[in-house]
């Protein structure tokens, strides 16, 4: 066979054939280095905002850690208060327990105090006894009369209006009385009275109170003339039952001297806590402002401001103003400023009492 007709054998890796396959090479290296280059970028700014959210967890976690501890101090710190409240409770409850003992205790000692003290009282009430006391309550029924005067305090003085006045309800009828007998002007209704009221005013005093009577007209006599410089106290029965007589045996006559009757309270053994002043109008004879003969209304009432001035500061002056129709109309406004400057009271009773 000649060399001519000799067949060629194909070669696989031409020439050609390797520059394709290395151009392909180099081309997916270069795309693979470009990748690579893209990706480490992009991994590095999700890296940097994966940091950034660990960095605000930690934070988030640290506060609230914080909140965790300041909880829990404020549930530990309740936890105590409750402890102590529920102690104190506890505490409360004992003391309340004790304070029922003892106030069951105190009722029962109450009932047994209150057993003895009945028994007590009717034992007295079986004692047989004669000591009766000489001032009964008269007109008991009608007490509201007089309850405006104030008897305040431990020493009370009665000053009592024993002039002709006192015999009459008017200047007339008094004036008709003077011829008559001492019974009789003694037996006259305005005086009885007035005597009725000075009794009712000693029989409602306390017995530890201590009491003077002053008479007064022209001059100012103790009830009792040879015990001026004493009180009394309606305990004293044998005491109180000379002075219920010498109220009977007095008998009115006379003017009427207020300044002297107030200036005898000044040198009594201790100044009154209060005074009572029994009357029916103003005063009609005066030391300061000597006058004879009738004095009219005008000196009446200078006569009042003078004796008023006599009256030792700071105690009451209550007066009971009996009627007297004519004379003196002016008596009650003047009387009612005296009880208004010294806290006292102006009672003025019913014609008819204490009869009716």
């Amino acid at each position: 066979m000649s060399i001519a007709t000799r067949r060629r054998n194909t070669e696989v890796f031409s020439i050609s054939f390797l520059d394709c396959i290395c151009c392909g090479f180099g081309a997916v290296l270069l795309v693979f280095l470009l990748t690579v280059s893209t990706k480490s970028r992009v991994d590095k700014s999700v890296v940097d905002v994966v940091r950034e959210q660990v960095k605000k967890a930690e934070s988030d976690l640290t506060n609230a850690k914080q909140d965790v501890d300041q909880l829990a101090r404020m549930l530990a710190a309740a936890q105590l208060e409750l402890q102590d409240i529920a102690s104190k409770t506890k505490d409360d409850q004992l003391k309340v327990s004790d304070r029922k003992r003892e106030l069951l205790l105190l009722l029962q000692q109450t009932g047994l105090i209150k057993d003895a003290l009945d028994r007590l009282l009717a034992e007295k009430k079986a004692l047989p006894t004669d000591d009766v006391s000489p001032l009964p309550i008269p007109e008991v029924d009608r007490r509201q009369y007089l309850t405006g005067v104030k008897l305040s305090g431990e020493f009370v003085v009665f000053i009592v209006r024993v002039s002709g006045s006192m015999l009459g309800e008017t200047i007339d009828e008094a004036a008709g009385r003077i011829q008559e007998s001492d019974s009789a002007k003694r037996e006259a209704p305005k005086w009885r009275r007035t005597i009725h009221a000075l009794e009712w005013l000693l029989a409602t005093l306390d017995p530890e109170t201590h009491f003077q009577i002053l008479f007064f007209n022209e001059e100012t006599t103790p009830v009792i003339p040879t015990r001026g410089d004493e009180w009394f106290t309606t305990k004293d029965k044998t005491t109180l039952a000379q002075v219920l007589k010498r109220l009977h045996e007095v008998v009115p006559q006379g003017g009427a001297n207020l300044e002297r009757a107030f200036t005898a309270v000044r040198f009594l053994p201790r100044l009154p806590d209060s005074i009572v002043l029994l009357t029916d109008g103003l005063p009609t004879k005066s030391d300061s402002l000597p006058m004879e003969g009738d004095v009219d209304e005008g000196h009446r009432v200078r006569f009042f401001e003078i004796a008023t001035k006599q009256l030792p500061p700071r105690i009451p002056v209550s007066t009971i103003l009996f009627p007297l129709l004519t004379g003196d109309p002016g008596a009650p406004g003047m009387y009612w400023e005296l009880a208004n400057a010294t806290r006292g009271a102006l009672v003025s009773p019913s014609k008819s009492w204490p009869d009716t």
